[in-house]
């Protein structure tokens, strides 16, 4: 799901924490580790952490459910 683009995402952090989650995961399924991810995205090697944790927690690769539950820690 392109999340840029949903018309049900009101709250343009979580918007914007969605679409980073995207980002992270797409180089993360290209086979990128955490430190090229943070360091091509900008991030922090732990955020990118955070977010992998999460998403293999949750075992799905939704962008704006991670984020969601990214808001919320």
């Amino acid at each position: 799901m392109n999340v840029s683009n949903h018309p049900s995402i009101t709250n343009k952090t979580l918007r914007s924490k969605a679409q980073e989650v995207e980002q992270i995961l797409s180089l993360y399924k290209e086979g990128k580790n955490i430190t090229e991810i943070a360091s091509s995205l900008h991030f922090s090697q732990s955020y990118v952490q955070d977010v992998l944790l999460c998403a293999q927690t949750l075992a799905e690769d939704d962008a704006m459910a991670i984020a969601m539950v990214m808001e919320d820690s």
